[in-house]
């Protein structure tokens, strides 16, 4: 059976689920929610149906719903691909069918092309396009647009082959989950919910399907019961429709419900949902929530913010975890935001995904190695001392960059005997007291830096083990280990992000 349940934004729809499956009498419920609501929605199960849940109660992702599948039915012992053997399995499918190309056979061999190829294959596959299709399509539209659609289609083609004969693609495990569904009848006598959702992947529909033949499924959207053909709620409608007639085609039982009480925003926002995607309302007239600043350029806009937060904390009786800043765009905003509200004393934690690669500490690693093995360019190396964990002051670095930049320094000079001799201001230039002292305090410097780089470059025992002992022995040369400590530094708070976020524990600022 199907129920679709419809709720307004602002309404806990599942603090909803969760007393409904409170009041199952099935043997198993499920609460079914993207990947990174898991966690949360764990802790407001535990919350609202108490330490005991756990024993008929349980939160899954599809991805963890597709493991369990796996471990109940078999199949979890599969070798399953990692990111680096789709790489290679692109990079076989594209010499494979290289002759055949048109357009992309020159930038075939770049590992930034093959990961956007792989992007492509994996939307293809989430939304069911075979690469039949791709190739028709280009076939019929001709040109440069049709060369590559047929392109993308026989190395779709082809790395669709090799994966049937290797290990299995981790984007396929969903295809794979919907068959076991409808050959174990798994989730027979289940209640499931589905909380979190906006729309639904026909990989995702499949497998929801396959589960409402099967269980009670309750699906809660955000958005009107009645047809919407426009604004920001129609995906989330016309997925509702879908799992509607899907449920017709197959004879299941179906309900639709409407959402009522679970708290509603405050009157001034209710107003503000409900009318502004609507016909121009009467303007409101009751208190407002909104405080809508104007301000000269970013930096005013987060320093206004800052001293807001301050306000709160300090005469409202806010807690820092009550807090959140949300930005359309965060990397117009995170460094800045960042150096701001440290400035003014308030701890922020940012939720995003970040390249790991981007570290403080895999930046010293990645760039010290570039660094000795490409004989010292500039970027590298600067890369390394900009991590400020290479017992360089910042003063100090910004002078060294200044100099090098003036006379280019690269290679031999960073590693010469002699002492630096040029002079800071360029060709032609006569040197005074000021002037020799600094240039002796920056060839001191350069010493202090190129020792320990050097030492990891000229290491004698040039085997995997050697070079390791060589690169732990720079980071003990550097004081990296206090140096990390520091880092550790407390910090708390702040979803900045543009994404959906918890509704129990996040604010706005607004």
């Amino acid at each position: 059976m199907l129920t679709v349940l419809y709720a307004r934004a602002g309404q806990d729809s599942r603090r909803a689920l969760l007393e409904r499956m409170g009041r199952s009498e099935a043997r198993r419920c499920l609460l079914l929610v993207p990947e990174q609501y898991s966690h949360e929605s764990e802790r407001a199960m535990c919350h609202v149906l108490g330490n005991a849940a756990s024993a008929r109660c349980e939160v899954l992702s599809f991805t963890r719903l597709a493991g369990r599948l796996c471990d109940s039915c078999g199949g979890g012992a599969a070798p399953m691909l990692d990111a680096g053997g789709r790489m290679l399995l692109m990079y076989a499918a594209l010499r494979q069918v290289s002759d055949s190309l048109r357009l992309y056979r020159t930038p075939s061999r770049k590992p930034a092309f093959l990961t956007k190829l792989l992007a492509t294959v994996d939307e293809c596959r989430s939304y069911r396009v075979p690469p039949e299709s791709l190739i028709g399509a280009g076939e019929e539209l001709g040109g440069q647009q049709g060369d590559k659609w047929r392109d993308i289609g026989l190395i779709y083609a082809a790395y669709e082959s090799l994966c049937a004969g290797a290990s299995a693609d981790p984007r396929s495990r969903l295809d794979r989950l919907a068959q076991q569904l409808k050959d174990s009848r798994w989730a027979e006598g289940m209640d499931i919910c589905v909380h979190g959702f906006t729309d639904f992947t026909p990989q995702e529909e499949e497998v929801l399907a396959a589960l409402i033949g099967q269980a009670h499924v309750t699906v809660a959207l955000v958005c009107d019961r009645e047809r919407d053909p426009g604004g920001i709620f129609a995906p989330a409608r016309r997925a509702a429709e879908r799992l509607l007639r899907c449920s017709h085609q197959e004879g299941v039982e179906t309900a639709e419900e409407t959402l009522s009480g679970y708290g509603r925003l405050e009157p001034s926002l209710a107003f503000l949902e409900g009318n502004l995607f609507g016909t121009l309302p009467e303007p409101w007239q009751g208190q407002c929530a909104v405080t809508r600043v104007r301000a000269a350029d970013r930096r005013q806009e987060v320093e206004w913010t800052a001293a807001e937060i301050l306000r709160l904390l300090r005469q409202e009786g806010y807690r820092c975890r009550d807090i959140a800043v949300c930005a359309r765009r965060l990397g117009a905003y995170g460094e800045l935001v960042e150096s701001t509200f440290t400035r003014y004393g308030i701890p922020v934690y940012e939720s995003a995904m970040t390249d790991v690669l981007q570290k403080p500490v895999m930046a010293l690693v990645t760039s010290a190695l570039a660094a000795a093995a490409e004989d010292y360019p500039y970027e590298e190396l600067f890369r390394y001392l900009k991590t400020d964990l290479a017992g360089v002051s910042r003063e100090e670095r910004d002078l060294l960059e200044n100099y090098v930049l003036t006379w280019d320094i690269r290679g031999g000079t960073w590693t010469r005997e002699r002492p630096w001799d040029m002079h800071p201001e360029g060709y032609g230039q006569t040197f005074d007291e000021g002037q020799r002292a600094l240039v002796e305090r920056l060839d001191g410097l350069r010493r202090r830096v190129i020792a320990p780089l050097e030492k990891l470059r000229r290491g004698v025992d040039k085997t995997g083990r050697g070079r390791a002992l060589a690169l732990y022995d720079l980071l003990e040369d550097i004081g990296l280990p206090e140096k990390a400590k520091r880092l550790n530094k407390p910090i708390a708070v702040h979803d900045a992000c543009g994404a959906r976020g918890d509704e129990e524990t996040q604010a706005s600022i607004r």
